[in-house]
């Protein structure tokens, strides 16, 4: 009896949680629902098991007030934003996976992913810089079989190289896309808990979990995401999530001889050039777009005497 008691009453508290975090002490944050609170302890639902954490030890409790829905942007519907639940990576994952898509040039190959349902795409710009011949493979789940479309039919729109990123657009399709989503406003945190999906390796939509070791981490003028979830060349332009399965950042590089040590550009610069795409627009005759490399000049003492003699070759 008493078993069956202590479950009913678990359960009957886990349907009035409230989501939220909780920061303790000394700067740690804690990301799950709040089963209770009372004059002297917060009790929060960690899943397995409930943590009683003494309110001495809180520094700041942030509930959830927000509640899943859309909100207009004036990007011309080029991409969504909304404010869902947390979810779990899993969940999350399993939602937006089929978003990440391989970019292949013959250069190499990077990640990337749909931000709208016509085909509109974001990755960096290093992945296709100097190339106009773009693939983009997407990975579709049927049943238990993965089939792969790869899409030729591809649209270089705007070129942003100091942000290092591009906007792509596949043509032509006939195969469902699922979009991501952006957050409204950026609220990050030290410890936030995030995860990314990309394509290491080529190795198809691996998924790597950790936390945002720094939300500012200046370089060349640019502020980073620091992140120690695991990434690899291939991860290159793919995305960085939140707890609410939110594009929070797109991988950009991490430091092959440290372990841990890896960044994105946050998402506000990807929404800052979709709401101004005009002046990003890529236009093939414009040096500054990146994809027009003209021969350089020859240089004097390029060429030893021996071959000079042999070529009859002067220079300036």
């Amino acid at each position: 009896m008493r078993t069956h008691f202590t479950f009913f009453i678990l359960i009957t508290v886990a349907l009035s949680t409230r989501a939220g975090d909780v920061v303790l002490k000394g700067g740690t944050k804690i990301q799950a629902p709040i089963l209770k609170q009372s004059d002297d302890a917060t009790v929060l639902d960690l899943g397995f098991t409930v943590l009683r954490v003494p309110n001495d030890e809180i520094l700041e409790t942030y509930e959830d007030e927000a509640v899943e829905g859309t909100v207009p942007n004036d990007s011309d519907g080029l991409y969504s934003m909304q404010i869902p639940n947390r979810i779990s990576t899993a969940e999350a994952a399993k939602l937006y996976a089929p978003a990440v898509v391989l970019v292949k040039t013959a250069a190499g190959l990077g990640s990337g992913f749909f931000i709208n349902k016509e085909g509109y795409l974001i990755t960096n710009f290093h992945v296709i810089a100097g190339e106009k011949k773009i693939s983009v493979t997407q990975f579709l789940q049927e049943n238990q079989i993965m089939r792969r479309v790869v899409h030729k039919d591809v649209e270089i729109v705007a070129t942003a190289p100091f942000h290092d990123l591009v906007v792509l657009k596949v043509n032509n399709f006939d195969t469902e896309i699922t979009p991501v989503i952006f957050a409204p406003e950026e609220n990050l945190g030290i410890g936030e808990a995030v995860f990314a999906i990309g394509n290491p390796l080529g190795l198809e939509r691996t998924v790597t979990e950790g936390v945002l070791s720094q939300t500012h981490r200046n370089f060349g003028g640019i502020l980073y995401l620091q992140v120690d979830a695991a990434v690899n060349p291939g991860n290159s332009g793919g995305p960085l999530f939140n707890t609410r399965g939110q594009v929070i950042g797109v991988i950009n590089m991490g430091v092959s001889s440290m372990e841990g040590l890896n960044f994105a550009i946050p998402a506000r610069h990807s929404k800052y050039i979709l709401d101004h795409i005009d002046a990003f627009a890529y236009d093939a005759t414009n040096p500054e777009s990146g994809f027009v490399y003209p021969d350089a000049p020859r240089r004097p003492g390029k060429f030893s005497t021996e071959q000079k003699e042999k070529n009859d070759v002067t220079t300036p």
